[in-house]
């Protein structure tokens, strides 16, 4: 397992499930890990000033043409591997799922990311 000490700053925000008020640094692990996985599954590539490889695209991938949720799960995990490197040794659950609207002729793309007590959901349409 890696090294969990370390600290981070705070970026919750109101409406947030687990969002804290006038908390400046997050000095828990776990959370600092999944604060970390949200920015980067919330970028697009090329966002962030600096380091156009950081993001994971999932508007662009949800409108690609046959891209599979196999594919997703493996862009996503080397994401997680280059960015999140406080990961290593610890457990976790990603599982990418596409489903069809057909009411409204779109489809939708539902990642679940789960550590610990942590849960992250991200519907992308």
């Amino acid at each position: 397992m890696s090294d969990l000490n370390f600290k981070d700053h705070y970026i919750g925000f109101r409406g947030h499930p687990k969002f804290v008020v006038n908390k400046i640094i997050e000095d828990d692990p776990i959370r600092v890990i999944v604060q970390k996985y949200e920015m980067l599954i919330f970028t697009n590539k090329g966002d962030l000033l600096g380091d156009p490889d950081f993001g994971c695209d999932l508007q662009r991938l949800l409108f690609e043409t046959k891209v599979s949720d196999v594919r997703v799960k493996s862009l996503i995990s080397q994401q997680i591997d280059k960015y999140i490197p406080e990961i290593s040794g610890i457990n976790y659950e990603l599982d990418v799922v596409f489903y069809d609207n057909p009411e409204k002729y779109q489809e939708i793309m539902v990642v679940e990311f789960k550590l610990l007590d942590y849960e992250v959901t991200a519907v992308i349409n």
